[in-house]
């Protein structure tokens, strides 16, 4: 099956991840706005007139090469969680683009609202995204102690 750290067994790596993660999502949120607007001022104003768009294409790559290079946002990291596949190993370029597809495809429907109820009710706090790619979000602090032993 998986490799993933059991809820009951390692707590700890599960401890307030929901609340981590929407705080994390926060900081990414206004990152990807700061970065859109000085994009926007260095095309001379242009892109403001394309301001959304930008703003998607600027996430996806945002989301997409924290993923990929530290198996998490810059969000991720202030609030102190990480994604690991479903052998426990941190994210690679695959699955960061997969994670990142999918979590765009979500926002742009209803099924985001679906993948937050699933983070509540879930033992690992995994969104749908995560279920589908048997991936999780954990405390990295927790992990770290654990690879120590």
């Amino acid at each position: 099956m998986t490799d993933l750290p059991d809820p009951i067994e390692h707590a700890a790596y599960y401890y307030d991840v929901n609340l981590k993660r929407l705080i994390a999502w926060f900081i990414d949120a206004v990152a990807i706005t700061f970065i859109t607007f000085l994009i926007s001022l260095l095309t001379l104003g242009i892109g403001f007139f394309f301001f959304a768009g930008l703003w998607l294409i600027v996430g996806f790559f945002y989301r997409f090469l924290g993923l990929a290079i530290y198996s998490s946002t810059v969000g991720m990291r202030m609030t102190g969680i990480e994604f690991l596949k479903k052998h426990g190993q941190p994210f690679d370029g695959l699955y960061a683009l997969l994670h990142t597809a999918g979590t765009m495809i979500a926002y742009a429907t209803s099924l985001h609202i679906v993948s937050v109820i699933l983070m509540l009710i879930t033992s690992r706090k995994q969104g749908l995204v995560d279920l589908i790619l048997a991936t999780v979000v954990v405390n990295r602090a927790a992990r770290h102690a654990s690879d120590q032993i």
